[in-house]
């Protein structure tokens, strides 16, 4: 059985969070893998989701941050 894996690596770029979800679904669409491997590939893939989901949520806040309504950049020391 492949390793089960529903922790993810926090260092993990978004990139390589996303690579290897597109391994894991080729995993899974080839229909190769033992149903508990299968179940695992699953869960990791979840995992993952929910990390690239978070990383984009905070890239998304901290740009809202630097960036006033007008979409000018907003100085150092007035910001949040």
């Amino acid at each position: 059985m492949e390793k089960e894996n529903n922790h993810v690596d926090r260092d993990m770029t978004h990139e390589e969070a996303i690579r290897r979800l597109e391994e894991i679904v080729t995993l899974l669409e080839r229909g190769e893998s033992s149903l508990d491997d299968s179940m695992a590939l699953f869960r990791e893939g979840v995992a993952l989701s929910s990390f690239c989901t978070d990383k984009l949520r905070g890239m998304k806040e901290e740009m809202v941050k630097l960036v006033d309504a007008e979409g000018t950049l907003v100085p150092i020391g007035e910001r949040e």
